[in-house]
Order: C-alpha cells, then structure tokens, then sequence
C-alpha cells in the first residue's frame, strides 16, 4: 500500500495550492469601494506582503507550490485512471454521452455565461 493515497495527495495539494488562493482572494477583496472595511485592509496587507517578498511571493507560493500541486495531482490522476477500471469505464460513459446530450449542455453553458455577463454588468453599473 502506497503512503501517498489520494487523500493525502489531494491535503497536499490544497495545502500547496492555499498560498496563491489567498493571494488571488486577495486581489478580488481589495478592489471594493469601501477599502476603510476590515476586509480590503487585510486583503491589501495581503497583497502588500507579497510584492515586499517578491522571491518567496511570486516564485514559491505563486509558482513553485502550485507547479507542485499540478504535478502531484496529475501523477495521482494517471495512477489512479491506470488502476481503477470503474473510473475508465464511466469516464468513457460520460464522454459517449456528451453527443446526444448537446443541446442541453449547451443551454447550461449558456446559462453560465448569461450569469457571469449579468453579475459584470450589476458590478458596472454599481460602481457608476
């Protein structure tokens, strides 16, 4: 029995994956108006932080750990599609089915993006 079981792989990897997470979280909080809000002060510290430590911010927590995570992730999703008949055999169900499902995957896609274009316009106009 291997020590990296897919549970552990998948701890590891959010755990590798956290720091660019906070950082992109941080981003998005700090662009709100109400910057005296806790919030935008603890997301802009955040941000702060990671352009002072541009060697450890970008290059580790931004691009190492993540590449980490990636790799990990993709070694643990071969061994385990090489290992597991049931995972290929309804994997390949779902691919066949995607052609004669179509059009309603194409109604959810259009959902989706109505959705996404509708909550950018609401940001627009609330920041006019």
């Amino acid at each position: 029995m291997s020590l990296l079981t897919n549970d552990v792989i998948a701890a590891l990897a959010m755990a590798l994956v956290f720091p660019a997470l906070l950082f992109v979280a941080a981003l998005f909080l700090r662009q709100f108006r109400h910057s005296d809000a806790a919030p935008a002060r603890v997301a802009e510290r955040v941000v702060s932080w990671y352009s002072a430590h541009a060697q450890l911010g970008l290059w580790v927590l931004l691009l190492l750990m993540p590449l980490a995570a990636f790799v990990l992730g993709s070694a643990a999703l071969l061994r385990t599609w090489a290992e597991n008949a049931d995972l290929r055999y309804f994997s390949w169900r779902v691919l066949a089915a995607i052609p004669a499902h179509w059009p309603a995957e194409l109604v959810g896609a259009a959902t989706v993006v109505s959705g996404y274009v509708l909550a950018m316009m609401a940001r627009q106009l609330r920041q006019a």
